[in-house]
Parts: structure tokens; C-alpha cells; sequence
């Protein structure tokens, strides 16, 4: 039977490819690499010795840090994504048991209010805790954000639970989290916009919102930290 041979092919072939892509951004082990972005250095090595399968919603945070397209993780080459994509399609898809998909619990989970120019002023309170989720299973200071308001709808509506990956450096057409200062510690509450961000230089951000469309420059110094969005739950409607 073909079918499992191609799938081992292709795991093998995302192994390589990460392990090239972390070398060629001048980390010389996964544990340089685990260090720099918090990951946890286990769950990174199933990825690099072809144990666990690349995921696209995985693939596109390692190639964020690495500084690649994702495709070029999941695909290799614009010139080889077809006849990879054809050989995919020769066997059907696994189905992902959900309880693969949260790890352990203590997830912790912070509430914002709605504030003045919409703006968001975050608690430091903690107000549940859930299941890990798998991408970002072992990240030092990893959080989720309960949306308020619909300012980013489609991507995150009012009620969504936003993923953040604190460690990831920032990204073009990504979605960010940005503080008036370091969230959760002794300072008290923060003021936060979530936006995406589509540039940045030394003095501003260029960010967007799409409900209403909007686009604008905001002070770099007005907002200290930014923190990556990688994912969601989405509130049940």
C-alpha cells in the first residue's frame, strides 16, 4: 500500500526543511532556537526528527521566527508545491482527535473592558484557566485574551478568545496585541489595541482595523509591547 509511504515522505521532507530554515537563521541547535522563542524544546524536536507531522497552523509559527514563507516549510519551493500538493491528495486526510489538540490544563485566560477611544484596559486578574492549546503547549508567558468589541471582525469577534505567543517577533499582516506597558505584573491594569500590523519603523507602527476600515499610524513609544496572536477559540453564538 502506497498511501502510508507518501505520508511518511512528506513528514520527513517538513522535518528537513525546518531543521534547514532554523540553521539558516543562525541557530545552530533547536535548543538555541527553543530558548530564543520559549518553546517547548520536546514538542520542537518531534517536529525536527519527523515524529510529529508539521501542521500548517504550527508551520506558520515556526516560519514567522525563521524568517521564511510557510509554504516554503510545508512545500519546499514555489516550483515543488504542486507535485507536493498532488501526492497529498494521494491519500486521504487523518482526522485529528481533538484530545490532541489541548494539552494540560492551567491555560490562563485574562477579561478586557472596553475603553475610551477604543481602547481595551486589561485586568490582571486571571478569570479561568482551560486546556493548553497544542501550538502553544510549553510557551513561557503564552496567554489568551478575551475579544471585546468587533472592531477586527471577521478575523476575531466580540467574545472570541485570541491566542498569544508573547516570545514571537513581530510580523507583517499578522494580528498583535499592543500595551501601553508590560502586561500582568505590579503596574495594575493596561490600556491594549488589538490591530494588524502591516509596518513599522523606529518611531511608529502602521496598523489597520477592518470593522470599519481603517488604517493609520500609531507612536511606538505610546505602545511599548506587542505581543502575536496565533490563533482563536471562537465564542459560541
Amino acid at each position: 500500500m502506497p498511501r502510508p509511504r507518501i505520508a511518511t515522505e512528506i513528514k520527513k521532507a517538513r522535518a528537513d526543511r525546518l531543521v534547514a530554515a532554523r540553521v539558516s537563521a543562525g541557530f545552530e541547535t533547536a535548543s538555541d532556537a527553543c530558548r530564543r522563542f520559549g518553546w517547548n524544546l520536546r514538542t520542537y524536536q518531534a517536529h525536527e526528527s519527523a515524529q510529529n507531522g508539521l501542521q500548517a497552523e504550527v508551520a506558520k509559527i515556526y516560519a514567522a521566527a525563521f524568517g521564511v514563507p510557510a509554504e516554503v516549510l510545508l512545500y519546499g519551493t514555489e516550483a515543488t508545491r504542486p507535485a507536493d500538493l498532488n501526492r497529498i491528495s494521494a491519500f486521504a486526510p487523518q482526522v485529528t482527535p481533538g484530545t490532541d489538540l489541548v494539552g494540560r490544563g492551567g491555560f490562563p485566560i485574562y477579561a478586557a473592558a472596553q475603553g475610551g477611544d477604543g481602547h481595551l484596559i486589561i485586568s490582571t486578574d486571571i478569570v479561568e484557566t482551560t486546556k493548553w492549546p497544542t501550538i502553544l503547549e510549553g510557551v513561557r508567558g503564552a496567554y489568551g485574551l478575551l475579544v471585546v468589541g468587533d472592531s477586527m471582525a471577521k478575523a476575531y469577534r466580540h467574545g472570541d478568545m485570541a491566542l498569544v505567543h508573547p516570545g514571537l517577533p513581530m510580523a507583517r499582516d499578522e494580528v498583535h496585541v499592543f500595551y501601553d506597558h508590560p502586561p500582568f505584573g505590579e503596574a495594575g491594569e493596561t490600556e491594549a489595541i488589538i490591530k494588524n500590523l502591516l509596518s513599522w519603523s523606529d518611531i511608529h507602527y502602521t496598523i489597520e482595523q477592518f470593522n470599519p476600515a481603517r488604517e493609520w499610524k500609531v507612536d511606538r513609544a505610546d505602545w511599548p509591547t506587542c505581543h502575536r496572536i496565533v490563533g482563536k477559540y471562537s465564542a459560541r453564538r
